[in-house]
C-alpha cells in the first residue's frame, strides 16, 4: 500500500485527479436487504458495513410503520436508517433526511441516487434546533461519515466544550418553523441522532410534537451515574403529553458511557393501542 501511494504521489496532477476519480467509481458496499452504499472514505466504509445489535431495535421499529406515514431522520448521516425505511415500505413511507455536516450530506445525496430513492427520501441540508438562523457546526473530526459535531456551540456529548478541527456555516430550523416555512408534511415518526443536541432540537419541535402526536425515537447518552441529562429529555416530552414506551440499553449497568435508545409515545396514542 506505502509503495502504492508513493507512486501515485510522483504522478504528475493530472493523472493523479484521473486515478482519483477511477477509484471512486465503482465503490460500492450493497447489503442483502438491497440497500446500497457509495464508499469514498474509511468513515463511510465503516458506516455502511456496520449492522450491529444496536441497529435491530430501530429497525423493528421502523417496520412497525403503516403506508402513508412520515419519517423525519433527524441526523441522518449517509442515510442508513433513511434508505432502509425506504426499502422496507418499497417508497410508501416518505422520508425527510436532515444531515448538517457539508461532506456527509454529499455522500448522504450519493446514496439516495444510487438506490433510486429520490422520490421517497428527501435530504435536507439542515440542523433542526431551538432557533432559526445561520450557525457554526463545529466539527469534532472530518470527513463524511465522521459524527460527534456540535452546532451553535463546540460543546461534546458530555456537555463539555472540545476544540473542533473545522467550522462551517449551517443553516438551522426550528422544526415548526421548517414544517410551516417550507410547506412539508408534518412527521408520524421522528428519530434523532445529534450527540446530545437532544433538548434543543425538542424546544424548536414542541408545537410540531404536540399537535401531530408522534412516535419519537431518540439516542442518549448517560456520560457519568445521575448523569441529568436523559431525565431531562424525558422530562420535556412527558410535559408535551410523551410517555416513555421502550428504553432499550446498548452497554451494561454501571458502565459509563452509556449508549441507550428511548422510544416516546403520545399518551393518546397509548390509551388508544395500536392502530
Amino acid at each position: 500500500m506505502e509503495r502504492l501511494i508513493a507512486e501515485a504521489a510522483g504522478l504528475p496532477l493530472k493523472s493523479r485527479v484521473r486515478l482519483l476519480d477511477a477509484l471512486k467509481t465503482g465503490a460500492v458496499l450493497r447489503h442483502d436487504d438491497g440497500v446500497s452504499f457509495a464508499v469514498e472514505s474509511l468513515a463511510e466504509f465503516k458506516r455502511a458495513r456496520k449492522r450491529s445489535d444496536a441497529n435491530r431495535d430501530v429497525e423493528s421499529w421502523v417496520a412497525s410503520f403503516h403506508d402513508g406515514d412520515v419519517l423525519y431522520d433527524v441526523g441522518a448521516n449517509t442515510g442508513a436508517l433513511a434508505l432502509r425505511t425506504a426499502a422496507v415500505h418499497a417508497g410508501r413511507v416518505p422520508v425527510y433526511a436532515l444531515e448538517p455536516a457539508s461532506d456527509t450530506y454529499a455522500a448522504l445525496v450519493r446514496n439516495v441516487e444510487l438506490n433510486g430513492a429520490g422520490a421517497v427520501v428527501t435530504p435536507l441540508h439542515v440542523a433542526l434546533l431551538d432557533v432559526t438562523g445561520l450557525q457554526l457546526l463545529h466539527r469534532a473530526s472530518a470527513g463524511a461519515g465522521s459524527a460527534l459535531h456540535a452546532v451553535g456551540e463546540a460543546l461534546d456529548y458530555r456537555r463539555q466544550p472540545f476544540t473542533p478541527v473545522a467550522t462551517e456555516p449551517v443553516l438551522t430550523f426550528r422544526l415548526d418553523d421548517l414544517v410551516r416555512l417550507l410547506g412539508l408534511p408534518r412527521p408520524t415518526h421522528i428519530k434523532v441522532d445529534v450527540d446530545g443536541f437532544e433538548h434543543k432540537v425538542l424546544e424548536g419541535a414542541a408545537g410540531v410534537l404536540a399537535e401531530t402526536r408522534c412516535d419519537v425515537y431518540i439516542e442518549l447518552v448517560e456520560t457519568v451515574d445521575g448523569d441529568p441529562h436523559v431525565p431531562a429529555v424525558v422530562a420535556s416530552l412527558h410535559e408535551l403529553g410523551y410517555e416513555l414506551a421502550r428504553r432499550i440499553e446498548h452497554r451494561p449497568s454501571g458502565t459509563f458511557p452509556r449508549v441507550l435508545d428511548a422510544l416516546f409515545v403520545h399518551r393518546e396514542r397509548v390509551a388508544r393501542g395500536p392502530r
